[in-house]
């Protein structure tokens, strides 16, 4: 069979050693079954990405692997360590099989080492998880005000909004890592994110205390209150992944345990404002 290629491109006229690969190249790709280039088509052009766009496009498909891993119950103790780079790109290349594939090279031109896109990457989750769900919040606990619902009633609504099933593994991820990382790692990451998540949680707490006629103890400060609120949140997200039964236990009013448990942080740490009548209104069951 190569003969007969060999043949037919030796009667052709000669046009040089470029013109015969051509002829080589094309009766190769035509005895697989592939599709010649019609003779002047344009080449294909791929389109080069910038760099940011490059950047944005390797972290969130890094995001992504971890979530994956992670909701299809990975057993590996650190999943930050262990993705690599060419994991990345390997999931890239196999998702946009339509477009130039990616490699080392263009990584590398963004982070000297692997533990510089894990640094990054680590930030990323770490802002991700700090505010995503202020507009539920804020219109749930919106909605418990303007129905005239007591203050429990209203941290109540506060803590209820629903929250989406990627949201819960992201969270759940970035509590994992911190165990893994160390506390000053830890500390450069969620500078920003703690700042953003203590502005809007402890602005929402503000407001709900002013409805509801209270204000924080002497020596207490409203972080204070949002640190033990996140503190109760992040223990019960893990919790729920092994044992969502116990963190879905209620009370005779229905009322689920994590909730009891914010109204009483925020009880126990704030006191009545003298003189000030709270709204009393207590939501249907």
């Amino acid at each position: 069979m190569m003969a007969a290629r060999v043949s037919r491109i030796e009667s052709r006229p000669s046009r040089g050693g470029v013109a015969r690969l051509a002829s080589v190249t094309n009766d190769k790709t035509s005895s697989r079954g592939g599709k010649k280039k019609p003779q002047g088509a344009a080449p294909v052009v791929r389109r080069r990405r910038p760099k940011e766009e490059t950047r944005e496009l390797l972290l969130q498909e890094a995001e992504d692997l971890l979530v994956e891993r992670l909701a299809e119950g990975s057993d590996n103790l650190n999943p930050l360590a262990a993705l690599r780079i060419t994991d990345v790109l390997r999931s890239i290349n196999e998702r946009h099989s339509d477009e130039s594939r990616m490699t080392t090279g263009a990584a590398y031109q963004i982070w000297e080492s692997q533990t510089d896109f894990q640094d990054e990457l680590y930030d990323r989750i770490m802002r991700k998880v700090s505010v995503p769900w202020e507009a539920r919040v804020r219109e749930s606990m919106d909605a418990a005000m303007a129905a005239g619902l007591s203050l429990e009633d209203v941290l109540i609504a506060l803590g209820d909004a629903p929250t989406p099933a990627r949201e819960k593994v992201e969270l759940t991820l970035a509590a994992g890592l911190s165990a893994f990382v160390s506390p000053a790692r830890i500390r450069r990451a969620e500078m920003k994110a703690n700042a953003e998540f203590v502005r809007v949680l402890g602005g929402m707490l503000e407001e709900a205390l002013e409805y509801g006629g209270r204000r924080m103890r002497p020596g207490l400060t409203i972080p204070d209150i949002v640190w033990l609120i996140e503190a109760v949140g992040v223990g019960t997200n893990l919790r729920e992944r092994s044992h969502p039964e116990l963190v879905r236990r209620a009370d005779s009013e229905g009322r689920q345990i994590v909730d009891l448990a914010l109204v009483g942080i925020v009880m126990v740490m704030t006191e009545a404002i003298p003189g000030r009548r709270a709204p009393r209104r207590r939501r249907s069951s």
